[in-house]
Parts: structure tokens; C-alpha cells; sequence
């Protein structure tokens, strides 16, 4: 009979889940204990992952699975108040009521049997007395409600927020019955930069911004200052100091937009550098501005980078995005400045500031100019890029323009800093109101009415908050007709830097996606896309896009061999929406990259965009109207069907139905597929697949001259790939054992964040590395010094797909290599000629022990090996296939036009 199981489902918070792990191993020692949870429980305790995102079925299906025949004693789970875990308890009410232990907060426990009807009417009474306690505290619901009866007044902040959302959900319909935008046609202009500068008693900010200033301006030039209001003589300064400068004097100061449609009015050339009076720019800063104009399409502003005085907190940057939701409080203000990482330039913002950005004058006057009802300042520049945005328009941040921003000079003399904060809060919601189509006022609305109810609703309420939330019913009637055009939200959200490479050389443009960073060479990916594009860059302009864990400058070797380089960031998360595709395609999934990479074919028009890896076959429709490559590093379809051959197993059946759904589709949706092996181009099976396989840099991988060490065997592969993770556990199970008498060493080079991926892999397999004569390492930038020590290369795989880059560096270094048929897949070579080949534990220790102990006969298999690897795996011939299959995809009648 079936050793019986026991459940615990950890469905309470982290401090109950120790002490109800003891009690569940306490109860019925006899069964084996398999706990349910979301994260991974300690390491004695055997896990089966609960995925809250995915339906209720399949983790109860998971859960079955895993038990399968055998009965179960008990099902484990704690009833603790607001714990979102619901779902999870009722796979264990579902499937063994009369099995369940339910676990209150202090450990006791009790199940549906008639004898225990007390305990269970006493754990009622018990929780409905807490919740009437909990109900009666200062802070609660119910309390709140009959203190608020008591103090009418009270009610005011939460009828002020249902009445901005009731005025939200008016103001939606009347967006749906407005006719959309239509703007007046752009006229041409004269080529040349037109200064609006407006000014309010600013002569002393004038007489040190002119001077930095004026030197710049080009031949075809104007600067106009309008003196707003002024009583300081600046009028009389100007026609006597600057005589060139054109002042157009207002008697009444009219605000900040109002003043400013003045000077865009009367601009004469086609750009327009709106400039505040405290600002102080550096040299090359007009110049800076107006590269990104020969670039980027259809471009509305460049915005300079912004820094404050020494000693003063840099409050602007000039790179303005909006945070996303998940990545800021209720108490964060929705856009801010970010810091600008070192090298980036020409990264698209969600607007440009209206003290320091060059517009495309025609575009900036086809908009209207600034909004006026955002009196008396702030929030006219978010409004007008937004709007710029709907059209298609982008706003880019340009870095290397520099300037320092005496910030507030003029404001803080007239207004004080709370009018000020609240100024700017009651004109965002003016702005969400009046500038927003549809979908954006659903998103952007309530997100701001609940952070000014927020805070407003603190201890200490914050005034600006609960004026601007007071008033904020009024706001949707401001309604206007919007532009629904290309969604630009995430693109301007922060996630997407934009760095400059070398300068485009007028070459065809190629275009690679991928997950991965192709520097360092961590992995066999990264060394093929890295020499690939180091070798075709002669030819071909290259642009890179590439997911990113972190925003920070893109290694140099990058920077060298493409045009530009567009980092993305992955928000990392392990849960992540359900959507039927498989896991991996979800982790990569982000608008942020669609809308980047959307602008970017646009900007650069690339002939190709190349696919690495199969889950970016997800934006190949983003990559139109370029023709698509997807790069078939592994058919994932072949190595999940692999997997399910050596182990049935719940999870791999499944996670290889979606990737047969999704991986077939794709070949389908992209115009060719390049495998890694003719194998892996018959199982696509389609003409439009071709075979460049994996090389080697023989250059940089060569035969070491010095002795490796005795029995120092060397695996490396990265614990990111789970084919890496089955074979150590196969070898460690099935031939470690029977080394003992060499007393080897297992060198083994495990990748970045190897800890993290080991643990996440727990609960389906088991690699002991505590033993002796293991030596583990993580992310080593250069291999080959771990070549040159060992004596024996292992590559000891159960399941995989692609082929084995690291197996084509050992050959090229000339070591002798034991694998098993998996380890070789889709490699040209000669098992007994070029590596010995076994299949089974006890072939592999008797062949790794013949070779140390027989030098001549390893001597014979390293140089076979560093000859094959000479004739077969050059990387220059296999980057000559893949420019010979660009060529071929150029003359193909689908790209007429494309050139």
C-alpha cells in the first residue's frame, strides 16, 4: 500500500506558518508531510507550489497530481482573518472535508466531526466576537461610520471623493459621445530656432541667462522675452543692453501659458525653445536640442537635462515619466523626474518642460499652444506633450543638453509654497480631465482621486491634497475632445532608456530583440548573439533592444558594434496574469517593450527585426511593417517532450501543451525561423526555416599549454536552464558515487543568481551540493581559465534542445569531454573521435575514470576535438551564413520597398 500523505496548506501569514509546519509533522508522523504554499517552505519539508494567479481548477489539478493514488489523513489549513487564501483553502475543503484540520491563530485546530461541534461553535463565537472588538476600535469601518454621525463634518473628505469618481463616470460618457480632435494643417516655417522666454520682474534672472545664451544662437535666430507684468525696468534693460532681443511688453501679467501663447505666436522659424528666465545654460546646449530633430519622427519637443545649484536638491532632472502603479505609493505623485543613467540620451518622456524644451513650432501651434486654464502655472507642459503624444508625436529627453534652473525664483515671490502645491494638484486633475481620451481617463482618474483621498485622510492631512480633492468634481467638466492614437503610457513610464552607440554609417539596419543581455558571455546565447553581431556590425547598422533587471549603462562592447541600445525593464514578479501562454512568454511580457519597440521601427526602419529566443515571438506584429526573423535557440517544444519522456510529471504536461500551442503559432507568425541544427529545422518543418548553427571564437578559445589538474572534472551551465539543473542532479545521483576512489574535484560554473534558481527548482528535483569535492561558482566573466585546470569536461544532460555551445568551446580548448547523447544534441560530431559518448551513470564514471588514467588516450580525444572544432564552428563562416540569409531576405520580392 501507498505511503499515506498529509497537506498543509499555508494559507496564514509568515509568523503561523513555523508552528503550523510543526503541528502538521507532529500529527500522524507516519504519513509523509507535502506542503502547499506560494513560497518555498524550508528546505526539510518537500514543496508543491501554489500559483494564486492561475484558476482554481489547475491548482487543484496540480495538487492531485502530485498525491495521485495515495490517500491522505490530513489537509492541513489555517483560518485566519483577512488573509487572501481562500482559493487555497477550498482545494482542501473540496477534495477531503472530512479530512480537514483548520488551525486557528494560536494552533488549535479542529474538524468536522460531531464531537468537536463545540470547539467549532466556540471558534465562531470566538471570531465573531474579535470581529465585533475589532469593529468597535478608533481606525475601523463601522466605528468611523457612527463617529462620522456624530461629527457631520467628517464626511466631507469621503463625499468629496465619491463625488470626483461619480463626476469621473460622467465625464467617461461624454467622452464616448465627443467627436474626435481634428487640428488645424502644419504650415511650413522658415528653418531656424525661435527663443520665447516670458519674464515677470526677471531682469536680474535675464542678465545672467542672456549672456550663456545669446553666444549660441544660430544665424537663423530670434530671441523674444515677454515681460510679463514687470515693474522692474526690464523693458528698458532689454531695448538698451540687448537691442536684438524682441520684447513684447504686457501691461498685466497673464500667467505663465497665456504669456507664453504670446511669444509662440509671434515666433518666425520652425523650432521654438521655450526657456524660463532662471535658467543658466551651458555651452552646446541649442545644438544638443536639435540633434534628436534629425532622428526621431515626427518629433514634438526635446527637453534638456536640468540641474540645480550646488547644495540644492535636484528636484528636476528634465527626464519626466510617469510611475507606474506598481511601482509607487499612494503617497507619490504620478510623474516625476527621474535620475538619467550615465550615457543615456534621446530616451522618450512623457513631456517636455516648458522651461527648457526646443518644439517643433507648427506642431507646438497646431496644439493650441499651452492650455490657459492652467492658471496661474504648472502642468501647461504635461498637457501639451501628452496631447503631442495622442498624435503620435514624441517628446525625447535630450542629456547632453545642460543647464542649471534657479528653480522658483519667480513663482515664490508671488505665491506661497502651499498655493503652489495646491496649484499643481488641482491642475493635474484639470489636465486628466481635459487632456485624456477614454481608456486613459479610466486609468488615470481614479488612481488620482484615491492618493488625494489618501492623503487627505491621514492623521496629519496633507492641505494641498484635500483642496485639490475638494474641488475635484468640478474638474471632469472641463471634458474636451481628445486624439486616440498609438499608446504611448508605458513608453513614457521610466522603463525604457535609450542609449547612443556609434554613428549610423548609412548601411542596412537590422534590428535585435531579445530577453537577454548578449554581454557578458553568461550564457551560450549571450556567446552567440554577441559574435554574431560583433562580426555582421561591419555591414550592418545594428540596433539592440533588450530586456534589463536593472537600469544601468549597457557594457561598452555593446555600445561599440550598434547604433543604439534600448533597455527595457523587467518588472519581476513571480506571480504574473493568467493568460493560457506559457510561463516563460509571460515573464517577458510588457507593454513597455511592445510601445519601445514600436518606436523604434519607427524611428530607425530597420530592413529585419531579428527574434532571439522563442517567447519574443510574442511582438512580432509590434515589429511591422519590418520583415521578422525569430532565432530558435532551443525548439522548447522538443525539450518539455524530453522532459515528459523521461518523467510523467502534471507541470511538464502542461507547460509543454502551451508551448506546443504557442511555439508552432509563432513560426507561422514571423516571416523565417533560424534553428540551431538541421534536427531543429525538420521539427519546425516549414521552407521558411533554415539551420545557422552554434560556433566558437577559435581566436580567443585555444589549447591551454600547461597541465590540467588531476580528476578536476568541470561542468558549467547556467542553473537559469532546467536541462542544467536534471543533469547535475543524474550526475550527483548516478555517477559521483562512483568516483570516490579518484577523489575528484567538480568544478562547477553555475551562472548569475544560481541560489536563487536552485531553490526555485526545489520542488521537482533534488541537487545536493554540500558534499566534498564540489566547488561551486556563479557568473564567471571568463571561462577559460576553468577550461585550462580541468582534466575532463562533463556534459552529463538528460533532456535538451538547441545544442551545446559550452561542449564547441571545450573542443576548441582541446579538452576531453564525456557526455551523454542529450549533451551532444544537434552537434556535427563522431562519438569515440571527437568525445566520448555514454548513456547510462556506470558508463559515465568508468569513461571519465579511463581518460585520467590514461593520458595517452585523452591526449588523442583533445586535439580530434580542437581539429573538429577548427573545421566546423567558426564563427566568422556562421556569421557569413547570417548575413548571407539577410542578403537572401533582402533580394525576396516581400521586401520591395523596404530598402
Amino acid at each position: 500500500m501507498s505511503r499515506p500523505v498529509k497537506l498543509a496548506f499555508t494559507s496564514g501569514s509568515d509568523d503561523l506558518i513555523p508552528g503550523f509546519l510543526e503541528e502538521m509533522t507532529r500529527l500522524f508522523p507516519e504519513a509523509e508531510l507535502l506542503v502547499v504554499s506560494e513560497f518555498a517552505p524550508p528546505r526539510q519539508y518537500r514543496w508543491l507550489p501554489y500559483a494564486p494567479q492561475r484558476p482554481f481548477y489547475l491548482n487543484n489539478e496540480r495538487v492531485l497530481a502530485a498525491i495521485a493514488d495515495r490517500p491522505v489523513i490530513l489537509a492541513g489549513i489555517i483560518l485566519q482573518p483577512n488573509m487572501p487564501y481562500w482559493k487555497m483553502r477550498m482545494i482542501a475543503w473540496k477534495n477531503w472535508p472530512f479530512r480537514v484540520a483548520a488551525f486557528n491563530d494560536n494552533m488549535n485546530h479542529w474538524m468536522l466531526r460531531p464531537k468537536q461541534l463545540p470547539i467549532i461553535m466556540r471558534h465562531l463565537l470566538w471570531r465573531l466576537r474579535n470581529l465585533v472588538v475589532s469593529q468597535s476600535m478608533p481606525g475601523s469601518a463601522t466605528y468611523t461610520v457612527f463617529w462620522r454621525i456624530g461629527h457631520p463634518r467628517a464626511f466631507q473628505r469621503p463625499l468629496a471623493a465619491l463625488g470626483a469618481r461619480v463626476a469621473g463616470r460622467f465625464t467617461l460618457l461624454r467622452k464616448h459621445l465627443h467627436a474626435p480632435a481634428v487640428d488645424p494643417p502644419l504650415l511650413p516655417l522658415p528653418q531656424g530656432t525661435s527663443v520665447v522666454i516670458p519674464s515677470y520682474n526677471g531682469k536680474h534672472l535675464l542678465e545672467t541667462l542672456l549672456p550663456t545664451l545669446i553666444p549660441q544662437m544660430p544665424a537663423k535666430g530670434e530671441v523674444i522675452v515677454v515681460d510679463n507684468g514687470s515693474q522692474d525696468g526690464t523693458g528698458d534693460w532689454l531695448k538698451e543692453t540687448y537691442p536684438a532681443v524682441k520684447a513684447i511688453i504686457v501691461r498685466e501679467g497673464l500667467g505663465f501659458a497665456r504669456a507664453s501663447n504670446i511669444g509662440i505666436a509671434a515666433a518666425q522659424f520652425n523650432r521654438l525653445l521655450m526657456l524660463n528666465n532662471d535658467m543658466v545654460v551651458e555651452p552646446g546646449f541649442i545644438k544638443a536640442l536639435e540633434e534628436p530633430f534629425a532622428t526621431v519622427p515626427e518629433l514634438f519637443g526635446a527637453t534638456a537635462q536640468i540641474f540645480f545649484p550646488a547644495g540644492v536638491r535636484r528636484e528636476e532632472t528634465g527626464k519626466a515619466v510617469r510611475i507606474p502603479p506598481e511601482r509607487r505609493t499612494l503617497d507619490d505623485f504620478p510623474v516625476r523626474c527621474d535620475l538619467p543613467v550615465f550615457g543615456e540620451d534621446h530616451s522618450y518622456v512623457l513631456y517636455g518642460s516648458g522651461g527648457c524644451t526646443l518644439y517643433d513650432t507648427a506642431k507646438l501651434r497646431a496644439l493650441g499652444g499651452y492650455g490657459e486654464q492652467y492658471q496661474p502655472a504648472y502642468v501647461e507642459d504635461l498637457d501639451a506633450g501628452f496631447r503631442a503624444w495622442q498624435r503620435g508625436w514624441p517628446t525625447v529627453f535630450a542629456a547632453s543638453a545642460k543647464l542649471i534652473h534657479f528653480h522658483r525664483q519667480t513663482n515664490r515671490k508671488v505665491f506661497r509654497e502651499d498655493f503652489l502645491e495646491t496649484t499643481v494638484e488641482r491642475n493635474y486633475l484639470r489636465f486628466i480631465a481635459s487632456a485624456t481620451t477614454v481608456p486613459e481617463f479610466r486609468q488615470l482618474w481614479p488612481e488620482a482621486i484615491s492618493r488625494l483621498n489618501h492623503l487627505a485622510a491621514r492623521m496629519s492631512p496633507v492641505p494641498s491634497a484635500a483642496s485639490a480633492l475638494a474641488a475635484a468634481w468640478r474638474a471632469p467638466w472641463q471634458s474636451k475632445p481628445a486624439v486616440q492614437g498609438h499608446p504611448f503610457l508605458e513608453l513614457t513610464s521610466g522603463e525604457v532608456s535609450v542609449f547612443p552607440g556609434h554613428q549610423p554609417r548609412n548601411k542596412p539596419r537590422i534590428l535585435i530583440a531579445t530577453p537577454y543581455m548578449p554581454f557578458p558571455l553568461s550564457h551560450g546565447g549571450a556567446v552567440r548573439m554577441y559574435n554574431i553581431m560583433r562580426l555582421t556590425s561591419a555591414e550592418y547598422d545594428q540596433i539592440l533592444m533588450v530586456f534589463v533587471d536593472t537600469l544601468e549603462t549597457p557594457p561598452q562592447e555593446l555600445l561599440d558594434i550598434c547604433t543604439e541600445v534600448v533597455i527595457v525593464r523587467r518588472l519581476g514578479s513571480h506571480t504574473r496574469p493568467y493568460t493560457g501562454r506559457p510561463e516563460v512568454v509571460e515573464e517577458f511580457s510588457s507593454e513597455a517593450f511592445s510601445q519601445a519597440l514600436w518606436a523604434t521601427v519607427r524611428k530607425w526602419q530597420p530592413i529585419i527585426v531579428q527574434l532571439e529566443f522563442t517567447q519574443m515571438a510574442q511582438y512580432a506584429a509590434a515589429a511591422r511593417p519590418a520583415k521578422t526573423i525569430l532565432v530558435e535557440h532551443d525548439i522548447t517544444l522538443d525539450l518539455y517532450g524530453q522532459l515528459l519522456a523521461g518523467n510523467e510529471d502534471w507541470e511538464l504536461r502542461r507547460q509543454w501543451q502551451l508551448w506546443k500551442q504557442f511555439e508552432t503559432a509563432a513560426w507561422h507568425q514571423v516571416d523565417w525561423v533560424v534553428t540551431m541544427s538541421e534536427k531543429d529545422r525538420k521539427s519546425v518543418g516549414l521552407a521558411k526555416a533554415v539551420t545557422i548553427k552554434n560556433g566558437v571564437d577559435l581566436q580567443r578559445f585555444q589549447p591551454a599549454t600547461i597541465e590540467p589538474e588531476h580528476a578536476r572534472l568541470l561542468f558549467i551551465g547556467s542553473f537559469a536552464h532546467l536541462p542544467n539543473l536534471l543533469a547535475l542532479e543524474f550526475f550527483l545521483k548516478e555517477v559521483w558515487p562512483h568516483l570516490t576512489g579518484i577523489k575528484p574535484i567538480l568544478h562547477i560554473i553555475a551562472g548569475s543568481r544560481h541560489e536563487y534558481f536552485l531553490d526555485l527548482c526545489r520542488a521537482s528535483l533534488t541537487v545536493d551540493l554540500d558534499q566534498p569535492g564540489i566547488e561551486l561558482e556563479g557568473f564567471t566573466a571568463d571561462v577559460r581559465p576553468a577550461y585550462r585546470r580541468s582534466m575532463v569536461v562533463i556534459a552529463p544532460l538528460v533532456a535538451s534542445a538547441g545544442t551545446n555551445i559550452k561542449i564547441i568551446e571545450a573542443m576548441a580548448m582541446g579538452k576531453a569531454i564525456v557526455s551523454t547523447p542529450a549533451g551532444i544534441n544537434g552537434l556535427d560530431v563522431t562519438p569515440g573521435q571527437d568525445l566520448i559518448v555514454t548513456v547510462t551513470g556506470t558508463e559515465m564514471a568508468a569513461a571519465i575514470r579511463d581518460l585520467i588514467n590514461d593520458p595517452e588516450k585523452r591526449r588523442l580525444l583533445e586535439l580530434q576535438a580542437h581539429a573538429t572544432a577548427e573545421k566546423e564552428y567558426s564563427w566568422e563562416g556562421i556569421a557569413r551564413q547570417q548575413m548571407n540569409l539577410y542578403q537572401n531576405l533582402k533580394r525576396h520580392p516581400a521586401f520591395a520597398g523596404c530598402l
